[in-house]
């Protein structure tokens, strides 16, 4: 059993916890439901640390899983378990699972492509509620764009409840991605809440990007001469929706187009 908070696997998982970070090849899995999630999801999970006695508790099941799958399972003295995970209050069990491999560009040529693109969404619980949206809209991938934070950074996959293995992601910068679109006859919409078009009467229908700017300085300049500005009205005094919630509405709207209904 792992007892001191300076053992190297410690120190690994601090790493990967640390959101100023992004480990190209590995994540931080923190608690039981991403645990689980990632195993739903296929992805392959390396090692992880319980709590001493977790094989007679609720995580039972859990590990005997994570075994099955070929994972290095330790255990550790709760103190350590806390010490290894990003969270306050440890759940019982941290993991490090290999990092889901990039989507790549000809995802984009899909004819039916419902493409959220979250352009320098730099606050994780942002970044994960919007793809835990796209995910639940049928969206068929996201694109992280600029400095956008990583979207498998330990809060934004607490946020987006494990959707971000569920769903494909890319990453890129914008004006390579505009280009991409346009290549492939992808409408490009951007969200601005001074925008000509109101989001019930934009074209929505596939193939369709939503492009969401960052949350104090707006989407790329890139988008300006490709995308067509679309607004969400706002009817209370308040200057903007949150860049999560403005992404559900523009998603859900464009899924129930998809599925046939009749603009309101």
């Amino acid at each position: 059993m792992i007892t001191s908070t300076r053992h190297p696997l410690v120190l690994t998982f601090r790493r990967l916890g640390d959101r100023t970070r992004r480990d190209p090849q590995r994540v931080l899995l923190d608690g039981p439901r991403l645990v689980a999630d990632a195993l739903d999801a296929g992805v392959m999970i390396e090692t992880a640390l319980v709590s001493a006695g977790a094989t007679e508790t609720r995580l039972a099941p859990l590990v005997a899983r994570l075994r099955e799958a070929g994972a290095r399972v330790h255990e550790a003295s709760p103190r350590v378990v806390q010490a290894a995970g990003s969270v306050v209050t440890s759940q019982g069990i941290v993991a490090v699972a290999q990092r889901p491999a990039e989507a790549d560009e000809t995802i984009l040529a899909a004819p039916d492509l419902l493409l959220l693109v979250a352009d320098g969404i730099q606050d994780p619980g942002n970044l994960g509620t919007m793809i835990r949206a796209a995910a639940a809209a049928g969206a068929k991938v996201v694109a992280t764009v600029g400095s956008a934070t990583d979207p498998f950074q330990p809060k934004a996959l607490r946020a987006s409840m494990g959707a971000a293995f569920r769903i494909p992601i890319m990453h890129g910068e914008a004006p390579r991605l505009r280009d991409a679109l346009a290549a492939r006859g992808v409408r490009i919409l951007v969200a601005d809440p001074h925008g000509t078009v109101e989001f019930t009467e934009a074209p929505l229908d596939p193939p369709v990007a939503i492009v969401i700017g960052n949350e104090t300085g707006g989407p790329d300049p890139a988008w300006t001469p490709a995308g067509l500005r679309v607004r969400i009205p706002l009817y209370g005094p308040v200057e903007s929706l949150n860049a999560a919630i403005a992404a559900a509405v523009l998603l859900y709207e464009a899924a129930r187009r998809r599925a046939g209904e009749p603009r309101r």
